[in-house]
């Protein structure tokens, strides 16, 4: 269990504001600053500047946050694990992901690991390849799986793979029939995007700019659901992994082709977890499932 002084410390950083820290632990807004001024002695640093924002971290404090993090989930940990020795409670594993992961994947897997564990829960949130970053060095989430264009800083890398980028369509489809197509051959056609922002939407353009390639766009979309329901009922081709459009291809809505050209093999995915820190049993064994399924669908 963190010392007073760590806990307090961690409500003013998660709230930026002392009242509203007070607040949270219900006690008097004097009591936390004494405990922040208390750490502030204690290593002779100043751990956050005061301004009328609120209280902003200084160099110091973003150290000494990540290390009252995860010593307040090893000592999750710790609690956790001795009431897995007695059979007591259940475990809850926070994953965050993008849709591609999100959509598909990591429900079957949770799906297939509650059948051999049922005492473990998920909270499984879908989200930007940046905010899975972000709160996986934070703490807040367990596991974080998504694709990025460089490998996510600050955290620990489990797994790092490629998904290739697939051209997707109706089976009726004129190019249906092909084994493999180019982003030429795809320009003939109308297609739908995911928007601006997106690794794929990048992959997709930096493509047509190294190859000179003018796509006939007929719809833009952040989401790729949308994008699924409009290529089975009018046509249009759109770009996604194959993990992501699984179950339409299953279903015989969808066909996912392989693109020749180099640069939609290019995507990376990273499995990420929070650096330093040492992950519970039950995190290491769904991190280890799920690097085994995204290796059988690489």
């Amino acid at each position: 269990m963190l010392n007073t002084a760590l806990k307090y410390f961690l409500e003013v950083v998660n709230h930026g504001s002392l009242t509203t820290a007070a607040q949270t632990l219900h006690v008097a807004p004097s009591a936390v600053s004494r405990m922040i001024r208390k750490l502030e002695d204690e290593y002779a640093t100043v751990l956050f500047d005061r301004s009328a924002r609120g209280m902003v971290l200084t160099e110091s404090g973003q150290l000494m946050a990540a290390y009252a993090r995860r010593a307040h989930l090893d000592a999750e940990r710790a609690r956790s694990d001795v009431r897995d020795l007695g059979h007591v409670g259940q475990r809850l594993v926070k994953i965050s992901a993008n849709q591609a992961f999100g959509g598909e994947l990591l429900p079957r897997l949770i799906g297939d690991f509650r059948k051999k564990e049922p005492s473990v829960r998920f909270q499984l949130e879908i989200r930007q390849s940046e905010d899975i970053n972000r709160r996986v060095r934070e703490g807040k989430d367990d596991i974080g799986v998504g694709y990025s264009l460089s490998a996510p800083e600050g955290v620990q890398i489990q797994h790092v793979g490629v998904l290739p980028v697939y051209a997707v369509m109706r089976p009726d489809h004129p190019l249906a029939d092909r084994k493999r197509i180019s982003m030429q051959e795809v320009a003939a056609y109308p297609v739908a995007l995911m928007g601006q922002g997106s690794t794929i939407r990048f992959i997709v353009d930096l493509c047509c700019m190294h190859e000179s390639i003018a796509l006939n766009v007929v719809m833009t979309s952040n989401n790729i659901g949308t994008l699924q329901t409009l290529s089975s009922q009018y046509g249009p081709i759109i770009f996604a992994g194959k993990l992501t459009v699984l179950a339409a291809v299953l279903r015989g809505e969808l066909v996912a082709l392989p693109l020749t050209n180099e640069d939609m093999h290019k995507r990376h995915f990273h499995i990420q977890t929070m650096l330093g820190r040492e992950l519970p049993p039950s995190v290491m064994r769904i991190v280890q499932e799920m690097i085994r399924r995204v290796t059988e669908a690489a």
